[in-house]
């Protein structure tokens, strides 16, 4: 797949996660069942870095459909409020 012919909405169709910071498709994807915890664990790796979060047994019952966000959202720099 050339990703400069691909647009992101057509990867968002695909269940690629985008990473927010370099606005590409992750590199890995890793998905695992947790029976701690009840729940399936998403890894995603981007540019030498790990994100992971958790979907609940529950929740995947209930829903019709999950697709996968943009990861990484939190490393970009947020405006901060200035005291006047």
């Amino acid at each position: 797949m050339n990703l400069s012919t691909v647009n992101k909405y057509e990867l968002v169709l695909h269940d690629v996660p985008i990473c927010a910071v370099c606005n590409k498709p992750v590199e890995r994807v890793e998905s695992m069942y947790d029976y701690a915890w009840a729940a399936k664990r998403f890894r995603v790796y981007c540019h030498g870095d790990m994100e992971e979060a958790m979907l609940d047994h529950v929740t995947i019952e209930d829903c019709n459909s999950v697709r996968f966000g943009q990861a990484f959202i939190d490393k970009l720099p947020q405006p901060q409020l200035e005291n006047t």
